[in-house]
């Protein structure tokens, strides 16, 4: 819950098991929603979903997780300048 998420798919709304939630014991895991899955993309929480789960899951699964690409970015410039 507080380390690293797995890569998440376009195909993640066909049934979710590469990144599930853990629950109390005795309850199955759960997957993520679309929302968590924005988050994890570095959307903030303003980010208005207009779709359906299914697409929502398709966008996020191919988005770009700009948070990290910004950081990466900044990284080259340092090493490049």
């Amino acid at each position: 819950l507080n380390g690293i998420s797995r890569t998440i798919s376009a195909r993640y709304y066909k049934d979710g098991s590469e990144v599930l939630v853990p629950q109390k014991k005795g309850v199955n895991p759960r997957r993520l929603t679309p929302r968590e899955c924005a988050r994890l993309q570095g959307f903030p929480d303003t980010f208005k979903i207009p779709v359906s789960d299914v697409q929502a899951y398709k966008q996020f699964g191919n988005s770009v997780t700009v948070p990290l690409i910004q950081a990466v970015g900044r990284e080259l410039v340092k090493t490049l300048v």
